[in-house]
Formats: structure tokens, C-alpha cells, sequence
């Protein structure tokens, strides 16, 4: 049975069409850009191709955090398709659809927002910490919690790398092979339970948007 995937998080907007008895069946497509307000049907009809919606097994959508527009552009279309066309629904964190298959045991996500900001997941076995800030925000919180040493690391860990550096821990980035995120978040999907109800699908804009904003002058 086949599943749409929608992911505006990200990246720019993209839609992917996979089938869970055939891996290597994909379709993709991403909108150019920032206007996935105004491609974003168009990116989505075109990995269908004539599919109709009430034939798809599932739907997934990336839930998040990343981008706060795209983000919710693809979370309304997402929860569109799944009422009208009777399709159950399944949200992918951001974090998991970044993180390959079977991580360490002990290992950070990253995910990127506003510039200079990011937020991160560390994984240690059954324990998660997840944080969003700068790059020094996350380093120093990181650094507390490991110790000296290599960190695997998935997603753009680029900004923080450095800072982790200086306080001995050293990033071992591991690329996730999936590019178009779409893809990612429904190929995550297809090993998730579907929420009760689309309504509990809900969006992970991040701590605060990314945290950390410069005060107002003029609320002085």
C-alpha cells in the first residue's frame, strides 16, 4: 500500500510517494524556493499522479521543529487530505526523520531554525534531552550532560561543532542517505502507529520559535 509524505520543516516544501511492500518504489518532488503556499498542491499532485487519496494507506507529515511557516503550511495540508479522504495520519519529528535507522545508543539530532539558532535531541538509550537556543546554548548544555570524547551526530550539527569542540567533544557527523525530507519523514512513518485522531497531530514549533530572542527597545 502506498503513503504521501509532506514535509515543509526541513527544507523547502517537498512531497514523497513510497509503498511499504515495495522499497524501492519512490516518487518525489520539492517546491522550489520558499513559495510552497503556492506550489505546495501542485508538488503533491505530482508524486500522486492520479493516485487518489482515498486509496493511500497513510498519510505523514513532518511534525517538526524546523521552519515555522513551512512547517505549517504542510501540517494544514496534511491534516486537509487526511479528513477529507478519510486517511489516517501519522506525524514524524523532525528529530526522527533527520536520525538513520538503528543510532547508537548515544547520539544528538540537530535541526536548524532561525540563523544562528538550532535546536538538538541527545539520545542516550532510552533517555532524551532536547533543547533550542544558540550554538553556544546548545554546546554548553551538551557538554554537560557527555563526557570528553566523539559524539555521532545527525542532521547540520555544523554551527555547534565547534563550540563542542572547545569543551572536548568532538561531532562524527552521519549523514542520513535519504535528501528529500519528505521521503525521510514517510519512510520514518511507515514504522509509527497512526494518531487516534488527525486533530493530535500536532506541530513542534521548537522552545519558544528558537528560543532566545533579542529584547524589544520599545517595550522598555
Amino acid at each position: 500500500m502506498r503513503w504521501l509524505g509532506i514535509d515543509g520543516a526541513l527544507g523547502p516544501f517537498s512531497a514523497a510517494l513510497a509503498d511499504d511492500a515495495d522499497p524501492a518504489f519512490e516518487r518525489t518532488a520539492v517546491a522550489a524556493g520558499s513559495d510552497a503556499l503556492e506550489r505546495g498542491i501542485g508538488v503533491v499532485d505530482e508524486v500522486l499522479r492520479g493516485t487518489p487519496l482515498a486509496a493511500l494507506a497513510g498519510i505523514a507529515v513532518g511534525a517538526g521543529p524546523g521552519a515555522f511557516t513551512g512547517l505549517r503550511i504542510a501540517l494544514s495540508y496534511a491534516k486537509s487530505f487526511a479528513f477529507a479522504a478519510n486517511v489516517r495520519l501519522v506525524g514524524v519529528s523532525s528529530y526522527d526523520a533527520l536520525t538513520a535507522p538503528d543510532p547508537p545508543a548515544v547520539h544528538a539530532t540537530f535541526v536548524h531554525g532561525r540563523a544562528g539558532i538550532a535546536c538538538v535531541r541527545l539520545r542516550r538509550a532510552d533517555d532524551a534531552f532536547t533543547l533550542c537556543g544558540t550554538y553556544e546554548r546548545l554546546a554548553t548544555a551538551l557538554a554537560e550532560r557527555l563526557p570528553a570524547g566523539e559524539l555521532v551526530a545527525f542532521g547540520a550539527a555544523e554551527g555547534v561543532a565547534p563550540a563542542l569542540g572547545e569543551r572536548g567533544i568532538i561531532v562524527r557527523s552521519n549523514a542520513n542517505e535519504i535528501v528529500v525530507p519528505a521521503l525521510r519523514v514517510v519512510r520514518r512513518a511507515m514504522r509509527m502507529p497512526f494518531a487516534q485522531d488527525a486533530h493530535g497531530v500536532r506541530a513542534d514549533y521548537g522552545e519558544a520559535h528558537y528560543a532566545e530572542r533579542e529584547p524589544d527597545p520599545r517595550r522598555r
